[in-house]
């Protein structure tokens, strides 16, 4: 029975948290300046180095990495996990500011390796019509990248990004979860996050970059 009591109290206070770290401005829009038209994907207009830059500052830096950052420290908060950080607003605040190096440093390593590589960031929304078509697409775009050049390639810059972050937050987690295991799990959680972000693009049109929506 207490041990429930403590459960239920943590989702609460997870969710109280949560609420106050949401209702700060996050300062920062999908940038403008992105390619007005777009049509098939290999028709697309490839970024240039300083639209990529943009594109990781606002993954980075807006709306959707504040969220991801509170929606992962409030999952921690539930879980206490790691429960070296313990509980209480000391230990939201220190989960939130490890979920947001991870997703800085994230960012900063995706937009090198596709600037290196010459791969485009953005995800392209299906021009099929149907759920299936359209679900396949966003699983697909989870791992294969479209080139510069207009291509289709497995997504290096994505993956390697994901799993490099993953494994570099093991340098200020505590022992229990800083272990090579759980940075690959990380990684694996950071390419779930790339899957419901394409989904939410896919099938909700606003929440594309202004360049992408139709």
């Amino acid at each position: 029975m207490k041990s429930a009591t403590c459960s239920n109290m943590r989702v609460f206070n997870g969710l109280c948290l949560l609420a106050v770290t949401l209702s700060v401005p996050a300062g920062a829009q999908n940038p403008a300046d992105l390619p007005a038209q777009v049509g098939p994907t290999m028709k697309a207009n490839a970024m240039t180095v300083q639209e990529k830059f943009d594109y990781r500052k606002i993954q980075a830096i807006g709306l959707h990495g504040y969220m991801g950052s509170a929606l992962g420290a409030v999952i921690g908060q539930v879980r206490d996990s790691p429960r070296e950080w313990g509980e209480g607003v000391e230990g939201y605040a220190t989960r939130y500011a490890s979920g947001f190096g991870t997703n800085l440093s994230r960012q900063a390593m995706a937009f090198g390796l596709e600037t290196a590589l010459h791969e485009d960031p953005r995800y392209f929304p299906s021009e099929e019509k149907g759920f299936r078509r359209r679900l396949r697409n966003a699983l697909l775009q989870t791992v294969v990248a479209r080139t510069d050049s207009g291509r289709e390639t497995f997504a290096w810059a994505r993956m390697g990004s994901a799993f490099g972050a993953g494994e570099l937050a093991n340098a200020w987690q505590p022992p229990s979860t800083s272990t090579p295991g759980r940075g690959i799990q990380r990684g694996l959680i950071i390419l779930g996050g790339d899957l419901s972000y394409n989904l939410l693009q896919e099938f909700i049109p606003f929440v594309r970059p202004r360049g992408l929506r139709r």
